[in-house]
């Protein structure tokens, strides 16, 4: 009677660690999730910061007649852009590569207004 208890124990001890064995940890090879945890939401925030004081820049050459209404035109329609982009990307989840993008996207604006503010063309290139 004692081996039978022994025995009912250790089998009902290897059938709760089946579940906890077969698990799934986020190492998915097959999906190419590599990094879904993606930026914080602080990250985010700073990205969104920059992209309002970009406006806020591009408003201030404009008003400033140090860039044309043409070329801020075009420099607010790259930000709409990319509003719209992080917008789409965020509601599935923003992964690390979309995020890197979307910074990289906003430094070239960044570049961009300071190309513009420096040609003195008033003019796009």
């Amino acid at each position: 009677m004692r081996k039978f208890l022994i025995s009912i124990a250790l089998v009902s001890t290897a059938l709760t660690a089946a579940p906890a064995m077969a698990q799934d940890y986020g190492h998915r090879g097959d999906r190419g999730d590599w990094n879904r945890g993606g930026p914080n939401r602080p990250a985010v925030n700073n990205l969104l910061r920059q992209l309002d004081q970009v406006d806020v820049r591009i408003q201030r050459s404009a008003q400033r007649r140090i860039i044309s209404q043409r070329e801020a035109m075009g420099l607010r329609r790259e930000s709409n852009q990319i509003r719209v982009r992080l917008a789409y990307s965020a509601r599935g989840g923003l992964s690390g590569r979309e995020f890197a993008s979307l910074q990289l996207q906003v430094n070239r604006l960044e570049q961009r207004l300071r190309i513009e503010r420096n040609d003195r063309d008033g003019r796009r290139f």
